[in-house]
């Protein structure tokens, strides 16, 4: 079983660790190819450039017979000189190209395990856009004989993390049922099989479609592997989308082709009068002493630069997650290319839903309007439809949101929007921000528990601190996104009001007393749950007799709770119990 630990969450993206034997791996991430027939940048150039994971093909090695002895000798890594994370591939890409080769399911994945690959993968059948029926289905079923194969035999490759990867090409039916299958059988990681020729013509959509179709079967406690994606401009939409990693040889077939990497597009190397770039790369040379090398090392010196492009995006990727910025930046990589943003359009929309189970509540960075896919963003169109339950006595409108209560004049997202609109000038009483934040977080019935409202402002900034209702604190303002954190006296109001199971995290008996001493709440305590809870959201963890046990903050969806195991889902903020 692999082991990942989600740190962070924006979109439906995570920062997240990936124990493997080889160490942890930092998610999300790009595995860069390397060919070892043809190694245009080796794999100690790769560790110095700050790559982490590489992919390498495990079929191509077996065929080399003096490869083979010296991977089964001495292992992948010191075999091709990489001492970080190894996936390796089965030969499904020269399936796709060459209609077959020389090795059985069962021998390719025995080899990977016996080189001592950190993931390996099960010889699946890749397709294309412009498959037939008939081969679609076959296809199918010969991936899905090969991951039963795999778990015939998984107890004897133990320590591989494996990953099995849905097959179907532009068939819904056949997706669904590849998906479903391949989800039932527990690899540990899964693959999603970028759907040829499709790639090649820049349609996005029907990527991000096939990636929204197959995750929506599989279990949301292992990581998910984009086959084939490499163009930086891509990235951050397939991760806010739910991939964790993806692998290319584009940064080396780009450069052989003379193509020169930007995050936003490439540019062809005779177009260039300078480089836009800062990387060592580009500082080290100009663009008329790269255009003057002899073929073979301008090859080898773009290559790098497109490295270095790849690597850079992914850690600004890691970056947005970490600060809660991640569609901005998406919709700032749409713009690179129409049929990316056509994809944004369709993907938020058509599966606005889905990507709301997975948005966190609140953030740490704003909302920033940069065109009308930000009126469809998951956490816009669920601020939209709170908003609409809620009575208040005056109101200030948006172009984004709409009526919103003058209550919610600094909660997020509505004082964290950056966009065209003038600035509110009104200014919300103490009671009726309260009562409308209360009423907007835990619903509109919630606010009528409180009475005699007052609140302690901050001397520094004026804006409110600790809440009252008569004369009893019952919890605080956060500054950073004006949302209410109940204390334990709050919290024990708010269940006297709100219906069962309402924004509570219900504990199984045998831990009742762990928690209310402040232990974090683990996946497996939980007994029942409010399905609307969200990462990010403020929750109240009682017992089956509804008593207060503690407050926190939830780390997952409710959605995601049974899947993960001994993972924090509630990390506690007040609990009723002195600790030990």
């Amino acid at each position: 079983m692999s082991s990942l630990r989600i740190r962070r969450r924006d979109a439906s993206a995570r920062i997240a660790e990936l124990s493997t034997k080889s160490g942890k791996l930092l998610l999300p991430n790009f595995f860069p190819v390397f060919n070892p027939n043809k190694p245009v940048v080796t794999p100690e150039e790769m560790k110095r450039i700050g790559v982490e994971a590489i992919i390498t093909n495990s079929y191509i090695i077996y065929k080399n017979e003096k490869m083979r002895e010296e991977a089964l000798k001495r292992g992948i890594h010191s075999a091709i000189g990489f001492d970080g994370i190894i996936m390796t591939d089965s030969g499904a890409y020269q399936l796709y190209r060459y209609g077959g080769i020389e090795i059985s399911n069962r021998e390719i994945i025995r080899f990977q395990h016996a080189i001592g690959s950190d993931i390996g993968t099960i010889l699946d059948v890749p397709m294309s856009s412009d498959i037939s029926r008939k081969e679609a289905e076959k296809g199918v079923k010969t991936t899905i004989d090969h991951a039963i194969e795999w778990k015939s035999i998984s107890e004897e490759l133990k320590g591989t993390l494996w990953l099995g990867t849905p097959q179907g090409g532009p068939y819904d039916d056949l997706i669904y049922e590849s998906a479903k299958r391949i989800a039932e059988l527990g690899f540990d990681y899964y693959g999603v099989g970028s759907i040829k020729v499709a790639l090649e013509e820049y349609n996005f959509t029907m990527q991000a479609d096939l990636l929204m179709k197959v995750r929506g079967f599989l279990q949301p406690n292992k990581p998910v592997h984009f086959w084939g994606i490499g163009l930086p401009s891509s990235f951050s939409l397939f991760v806010a989308l739910g991939a964790d990693t993806f692998d290319s040889a584009s940064y080396a077939l780009y450069a052989a082709e003379g193509r020169y990497m930007t995050p936003e597009r490439t540019i062809p190397l005779d177009e260039l009068e300078e480089f836009p770039c800062s990387c060592p790369i580009c500082s080290k040379y100009s663009v008329k002493e790269v255009k003057e090398m002899e073929k073979g090392e301008r090859e080898r010196i773009i290559s790098i630069h497109n490295l270095y492009v790849s690597i850079q995006e992914m850690r600004k990727i890691r970056t947005a997650i970490r600060e809660g910025w991640l569609w901005n930046l998406v919709q700032e990589r749409a713009r690179a290319h129409p049929k990316l943003l056509k994809a944004l359009l369709h993907t938020l929309w058509k599966y606005r839903d889905e990507l709301e189970e997975r948005e966190p509540v609140t953030k740490r960075s704003a909302v920033f309007y940069s065109g009308p896919e930000t009126l469809i963003r998951p956490e816009v169109l669920r601020a939209r439809k709170i908003v609409r339950r809620i009575e208040a006595e005056r109101y200030f409108r948006t172009s984004i949101y709409g009526n919103v209560p003058l209550g919610l004049k600094y909660t997020f997202p509505f004082g964290q929007t950056v966009s065209m609109d003038e600035e509110v000038e009104d200014e919300p009483s103490d009671e009726e921000m309260i009562y409308n934040i209360i009423s907007y977080q835990f619903g509109v019935e919630a606010a009528k528990v409180f009475k005699n409202l007052k609140v302690r402002r901050s001397r520094r900034t004026g804006m409110p601190r600790d809440v009252y209702s008569d004369d009893v604190r019952i919890g605080f303002i956060r500054p950073q996104d004006c949302f209410f954190i109940p204390s334990l006296k709050g919290a024990e109001l708010l269940v006297k009001m709100l219906p069962w199971p309402a924004c509570r995290v219900v504990v199984k008996r045998e831990y009742e007393d762990e928690v209310a001493k402040g232990t974090t709440v683990f996946s497996d305590f939980v007994e029942e749950l409010d399905p609307k809870i969200r990462p990010n959201s403020e929750v109240i963890v009682v017992n089956k007799q509804d008593k207060v046990l503690a407050t926190g903050k939830a780390v997952l969806s409710a959605s995601e709770v049974r899947y993960f195991k001994g993972h924090p889902f509630v990390i506690i903020r007040h609990h009723l119990m002195h600790r030990d």
